[in-house]
């Protein structure tokens, strides 16, 4: 790798300002951050996810834990299934383009995106959109030229101060890169006199603690995106006088940030999307207390004791308390009725039902998941099946919303994608159909495609010009029983009708197609091909017969054409005969004969 700085360059004055102010931005943007991190409960959703609710009850001088109601792992986990179950099918429309060439970058994106495995990154970005509020994604290119897409952790990207809507309204973005500092110094000659740091994700008094301080020090870069200048910018955490590399401009094809922001929960006048967990977290701390409460009700405080001072040692008092199995409990003093009385605090309240179920169904109106969609069971002895349906209606309603937020983030994705691979197309010209191919591409892209190695050849002059990135309606979907009970039921709507009228139409063959490449039923989908062939047959046999019976018809139209033409002809020569009489049949047989050469 050449070197982009000599390892003896001095630094000019003018350079270490320019940097000393890059990390003055970067430090008011971090404390920033910080900031909200802890306003935002964005740390401590995140604990709860991990089932760590911090919530305990005061025994003797004791803490003990409440069993934890992990609501907020159940939430993220179903947000994930029921929005993003499938990789998407991503459909290119040309602007100023070909039909063709948008068919081959329909190829080569939905290539890119299996090959890159996005799906995987973006599950990672819905779970911190869903804690924290918000998720990142990167696309770009490596130093040696490959296409990349990856998502970044929240902590790892910092914008401007003042900023409402980043990256859209953004002056400069910075990510945060953390290497290995050997590695760093291997890579950029100019930080060879860097010092390593703390990884960033390790607490200081853990830090601390370690006898082996040398082993978890890492290097902190920071890639400044500044749109002003449009320039990029690499600085180290540790070295305020100087650029890692020198500037560089934007690539000529990039016209904006090539950072993706994914949320649902827009707060207005802030730049920091709202966490679907905290506007009801608190019914969930408040459901925790109850349970705990009741659990302990039903465990150890319904047996509550008094006994006289002294009778029961501390360490026999504990083993009581904790309602140890085959514990021996020793006393001081005589066992008797005087001596030791339990309080009777009765049965559990039945407030403590009425309570947790008022808690759950606020929780279900915040949160829109009722408990069908996190796989439970919802209560049917006092719904009507009707109800049932509504609240599965108003669940769908809510998710529709949350699929389209989450198709716009990957058709801003596969745009990024696109936007890199125009601006330098240096890598092998064929890319493999991945999937099942929908048979219009297939017939568009003609002898670019070899149904062998299902791989797709083009030059860069068949994908000039300029195309639209969208993803196919509902591609995304699980394909679970209910769904495809659905699909079916409408499907079969359209048919009963369609044949009602008649021979299918056009825009129903069309419809019907559209439907089942996006919901990929292969076994309704073959029945359906078999029965468009089982139909072009019949039609064709049908011309066929229709062309026999119009040949027969001509055939014998002309037979009696023949035979008219011959009455008519006869009865021609008859009424001449008849008109001529004797003398003039006889001279005429005379002429009919051949004449002698001869003289008499």
């Amino acid at each position: 790798m050449a070197k982009l700085y000599e390892e003896d360059k001095k630094v000019t004055k003018g350079e270490a300002k320019e940097v000393s102010l890059w990390h003055e931005r970067i430090s008011i943007a971090k404390k920033d951050q910080e900031r909200w991190n802890e306003d935002s409960g964005a740390k401590r959703f995140i604990k709860e996810y991990e089932g760590d609710y911090g919530i305990v009850f005061h025994s003797r001088n004791k803490k003990v834990p409440i069993p934890p109601i992990n609501e907020v792992f159940s939430y993220v986990q179903s947000d994930i299934a029921t929005t993003f179950n499938r990789d998407p099918y991503l459909s290119v429309n040309p602007k100023a383009g070909t039909v063709k060439g948008a068919k081959l970058w329909e190829a080569i994106l939905n290539y890119y995106w299996r090959h890159l495995k996005t799906k995987e990154e973006i599950e990672y970005e819905i779970i911190e959109k869903d804690l924290v509020g918000y998720g990142w994604h990167k696309v770009g290119k490596t130093s040696d030229g490959k296409l990349y897409s990856n998502y970044l952790c929240y902590k790892d990207v910092l914008w401007n101060v003042g900023s409402k809507r980043p990256p859209v309204d953004s002056s400069w973005m910075a990510h945060r890169i953390v290497l290995p500092l050997n590695e760093i110094k291997r890579l950029y000659p100019a930080a060879k006199g860097m010092e390593g740091s703390p990884n960033p994700e390790i607490d200081e008094d853990t830090y601390k603690k370690s006898p082996y301080k040398d082993d978890i020090k890492v290097g902190v870069l920071w890639e400044i995106w500044d749109k002003e200048k449009k320039e990029i910018i690499l600085i180290a955490e540790n070295l305020r006088d100087r650029f890692i590399t020198p500037k560089k401009p934007w690539p000529d094809y990039q016209d904006m940030f090539p950072f993706c922001m994914y949320w649902d929960f827009a707060i207005p006048q802030k730049s920091r999307p709202m966490s679907a967990i905290a506007p009801w977290e608190k019914q969930i701390l408040e459901e925790m207390v109850i349970m705990g409460s009741a659990i302990n009700h039903a465990k150890r405080w319904n047996r509550q004791l008094f006994i006289k001072g002294g009778s029961i040692d501390e360490n026999a008092l504990d083993k009581f308390e904790r309602g140890d199995d085959g514990a021996i409990i020793t006393v001081n003093a005589n066992m008797d009725d005087s001596s030791f009385k339990f309080a009777d605090f009765g049965q559990l309240p039945t407030d403590f039902y009425m309570l947790m179920d008022r808690l759950q169904a606020i929780k279900r109106n915040i949160n829109g998941q009722p408990e069908f969609s996190k796989g439970g069971v919802t209560k049917t002895g006092t719904r009507t099946i009707g109800e049932l349906q509504l609240m599965q209606q108003g669940n769908q309603s809510r998710q529709s919303r949350k699929i389209d937020r989450l198709e716009t983030h990957c058709e801003n994705i596969a745009n990024q994608m696109m936007m890199n691979l125009k601006g330098n197309f240096d890598f092998d010209e064929v890319v493999r159909i991945t999937g099942d191919a929908p048979e219009n591409l297939i017939e568009i892209l003609g002898n670019n495609y070899d149904p062998v190695t299902q791989s797709v050849k083009f030059t860069p002059q068949e994908i000039e010009g300029d195309y639209d990135v969208e993803i196919k309606s509902g591609s995304t979907l699980p394909l679970d029983k209910q769904t495809k009970m659905q699909i079916l039921e409408i499907v079969g709507e359209v048919i009963a009708k369609s044949a009602a009228m008649g021979a299918t139409s056009n825009l129903v063959i069309a419809w019907l197609e559209e439907m089942l490449d996006g919901f990929d039923i292969k076994s309704l989908k073959e029945a359906y091909e078999k029965d468009l062939k089982a139909q072009e047959e019949a039609q064709q046999q049908a011309e066929e017969q229709t062309s026999i019976e119009d040949q027969k018809v001509a055939a014998e139209t002309m037979k009696r054409q023949a035979q008219a033409q011959k009455v008519q002809a006869e009865t021609e020569i008859v009424m001449q005969d008849a008109a001529l009489g004797p003398q003039g049949r006889t001279m005429m047989e005379r002429l009919k004969k051949p004449q002698s050469n001869g003289v008499k």
